[in-house]
């Protein structure tokens, strides 16, 4: 089973913050593909995706990014998609334009966490079949959920002291589904799988898991924002386990009065001082995330220490659906990055 090193230092070390270079790397930013889709949840024409790939890529470059994220769903709706000739054209036509690429591997019907057996095994072979089309990308980052918003709508549910029981079973469904990803994914794909958090799962069940499963770790700052965890004290918990950053603002899940906030944002050096809240501080209570940045409480300035006090080069996926609020969060990101 093929393990995914360290990120740290990743590259050929050209540019900022390579050998030679004194200055600090920055990670590097990717912007979503919107010509994929030709709606929500419904794939353009792999040709006229291609044929508008080009022009977008450009714009993409322009307000700053470095890698497009593509969502991998595609496979799974479209079969025309679940291959990988329309991939390996996108990925010359990102080469010509000097930009990488990011994948957000299936995540809106497949559940690596269902105790149905059919689901379960449907599931993984959606995830594989996706690291199998989308290789041609050499994606720096893949990003798989544990589960689906059925079964994260079932553990919020789920009264208190049968939460843990239940979050075990999941969790060992899980590490049988990423051990089978890894395995069978190639090896383009397999070297760039990573976990993300979502609201809802403990933080010391999620790092559990990714350690038995061998996995590296995307972390979502907006979900753990949303979780009441301090994204922060996260990112020096997972350190060179950490493949990729998904980005995007929240605020913490809300609190009973006199009860103290479950995560701290105080300005000051970025983890000096900062207690490590009670991990899913907001189980069974959750916050809301993907705002645009400066619509929560991401300290990003800080965020932007860390990551570059840690070596993290990338990648860092912002996660918006409305156009205007990427456009200037990645302007946000853009201005924290270059301070």
């Amino acid at each position: 089973m093929p393990v995914p090193g360290p990120i740290h230092g990743q590259g050929d070390g050209a540019g900022p913050g390579g050998p030679g270079s004194s200055a600090p790397a920055t990670p590097p930013l990717s912007l979503p593909c919107r010509s994929l889709w030709r709606r929500h949840h419904r794939p353009e024409d792999p040709d006229r995706f291609l044929q508008a790939l080009r022009d977008e890529a450009r714009r993409r470059r322009a307000q700053g990014a470095e890698a497009l994220e593509f969502h991998a769903d595609a496979c799974v709706l479209d079969p025309r998609y679940a291959v990988p000739a329309p991939w390996a054209e996108a990925a010359a036509i990102l080469a010509a334009e000097g930009l990488a690429a990011t994948v957000h591997l299936p995540y809106a019907w497949p559940d690596l966490t269902a105790l149905d057996a059919a689901v379960w095994e449907g599931s993984v072979t959606s995830v594989v079949t996706a690291l199998r089309a989308t290789a041609p990308l050499r994606p720096q980052l893949a990003a798989v959920h544990p589960a689906n918003h059925a079964t994260q709508a079932l553990v919020q549910a789920t009264p208190a002291a049968d939460r843990p029981a239940l979050l075990d079973r999941l969790a060992a469904r899980l590490v049988a589904a990423l051990r089978r990803i890894l395995a069978e994914a190639p090896p383009e794909g397999a070297g760039a799988v990573a976990l993300e958090n979502l609201e809802g799962v403990p933080w010391p069940l999620f790092e559990a898991v990714c350690r038995e499963a061998g996995v590296a770790v995307c972390l979502d700052v907006g979900h753990a924002i949303s979780n009441g965890d301090d994204p922060l004290v996260l990112c020096a918990r997972v350190g060179p386990r950490l493949r990729g950053v998904h980005l995007h603002d929240a605020v913490p899940p809300p609190v009973p009065a006199r009860a103290a906030p479950p995560m701290a944002v105080q300005p000051g050096p970025p983890t000096a001082g900062r207690t490590p809240p009670e991990p899913g501080a907001g189980a069974g209570r959750l916050g809301r995330a993907h705002l645009p940045l400066g619509a929560g409480h991401l300290p990003l300035r800080a965020l932007v220490a860390v990551l570059r006090g840690a070596g993290f080069r990338g990648p860092v996926v912002l996660e918006l659906d409305d156009e205007e609020a990427l456009q200037a969060s990645a302007a946000r990101w853009r201005e924290a990055a270059s301070s």
